[in-house]
């Protein structure tokens, strides 16, 4: 999979600060820095990164941010795995 662009709306930037307390930089370090891949239900991906996961739709080479927290204990295993 390849992405060029990370599109995060205001609206979802905002909730992601709010809710979990992360900075639109650290959402989109996680694309740049080779996460761990998998697809979910309803044609959604996670990308998984040392601190951070992703929940993304993939259109056109590029990944539009639906939500992203703070990676759990066995997240960061499968990250360290891959």
């Amino acid at each position: 999979m390849y992405i060029s662009e990370c599109i995060i709306s205001i609206e979802i930037q905002q909730k992601i600060f709010k809710k979990h307390n992360l900075a639109r930089v650290e959402i989109e370090d996680v694309f740049w820095h080779k996460p761990y891949y998998f697809r979910t239900r309803k044609n959604r991906y996670m990308a998984i990164g040392q601190n951070v996961t992703v929940v993304f739709e993939y259109r056109n080479k590029a990944a539009v941010v639906i939500t992203a927290y703070r990676s759990s204990r066995w997240q960061k295993k499968l990250y360290q795995r891959k």
